[in-house]
């Protein structure tokens, strides 16, 4: 099978209670706002921009050095009802005048707006269930010189009236690089690493010698496509596998939150603020299915 570099972000979809081995993993996705938002008129878009007056004040207060203003904010802007309640909530979705992009999501209460979330970069996915917003996908690419990117899925709960909470349920890390396949096994299987200090990649190829970003940041050892070194007992999930041209067989996963790679060039495990996944590549030759 073909295999790609996409610098998007690896989704899934779980539900909470939910195993890795009952996961499935859309690998590839393409989202567009055009799909689910609604028209609404420009008298409706002024009523939200002069009813949330704290906010956008990049697009309201303009430079000579900034292209952001009034006339461009409204395309940023996407109205559709996420809880169900038939009235039409907004997400922006655009640029914080910064370097990164900025997710934003209001609530309409009838009455006014209240902002409920506020994440950061793109959506990459939105699961809907019985005409609600059910889950939201986020990838972070991160900024400037950034090697890193973050998968993020938020779960929606109307436990209280006008004020869904958005609650993160998954955390997933790889580096820019990272050569993703086009597509899933399948059925993806469980894996466990038999050696100590095992190698995860960020491509299906030895490589133990090459210059990249984030070679000043390496610890224990770790060079070339190297992304860090999983623990004797390590276990996660296959995805997608290739053999190379000298036989050897790798498998592209996703190392279990309670596996994270010591000597890594991802975030670091006092870095975390939710449980991390890691997804990259290793070699079949010391894991075993399971």
């Amino acid at each position: 099978m073909p295999l790609h570099v996409y610098p998007w972000l690896l989704l899934v979809t779980f539900s909470l209670s939910a195993r890795a081995q009952d996961l499935a993993f859309p690998i590839r996705s393409e989202f567009s706002w055009e799909k689910m938002e609604k028209k609404v008129s420009s008298a409706q878009v002024e009523q939200f921009i002069h009813g949330t007056p704290t906010e956008f004040e990049n697009f309201k207060r303009p430079s000579k050095y900034n292209s952001l203003n009034l006339d461009s904010l409204p395309s940023r802007l996407h109205f559709l009802d996420i809880n169900g309640d038939g009235l039409l909530d907004v997400i922006f979705d655009g640029e914080s005048g910064g370097e990164v992009r900025l997710i934003d999501i209001f609530v309409n209460l009838g009455t006014g707006y209240k902002k409920t979330f506020s994440g950061l970069q793109s959506v990459k996915k939105m699961d809907w269930r019985d005409g609600r917003l059910y889950r939201l996908y986020l990838y972070d690419w991160g900024c400037c010189a950034d090697y890193l990117n973050i998968d993020k899925i938020y779960q929606l709960t109307n436990d209280k009236p006008n004020s869904p909470r958005f609650v993160q349920m998954y955390q997933a890390t790889f580096v820019n690089a990272t050569v993703f396949p086009e597509a899933t096994l399948e059925k993806p299987f469980r894996f466990e690493v038999l050696n100590d200090k095992y190698n995860i990649r960020f491509a299906p190829a030895v490589d133990d010698t090459s210059e990249q970003l984030w070679t000043s940041d390496a610890k224990d050892g770790v060079h070339g496509n190297v992304i860090g070194r999983l623990a004797k007992g390590a276990r996660g999930t296959v995805l997608n596998k290739r053999t190379d041209t000298s036989g050897r067989e790798w498998w592209f996963v996703e190392v279990d939150e309670e596996f994270y790679p010591t000597g890594n060039v991802l975030l670091k495990e006092e870095q975390n603020d939710f449980p991390t996944k890691v997804v990259g590549w290793i070699s079949s030759r010391f894991a075993k299915i399971i």
